[in-house]
């Protein structure tokens, strides 16, 4: 099982080769649970939007400063 990288409040931005979020950041609001194949999920919210997202950690990086 691979360990949950990001942090509660951290600023993280789609990763380049994910196509399924917008070009924006977001905010980690909530640690879910890893899926069946071991990769941790995460709630995250953009600053722009009313809806939160469920991603995998593949799907995200952390943004720059």
């Amino acid at each position: 099982m691979i360990a949950h990288v990001f942090k509660v409040g951290q600023i993280v931005r789609p990763h380049p080769s994910c196509r399924a979020l917008p070009h924006d950041k977001f905010r980690v609001l909530r640690l879910l649970p890893t899926t069946a194949g071991g990769m941790p999920l995460y709630c995250i919210k953009s600053e722009t939007e009313m809806i939160e997202r469920v991603v995998e950690q593949d799907e995200i990086e952390a943004a720059p400063h």
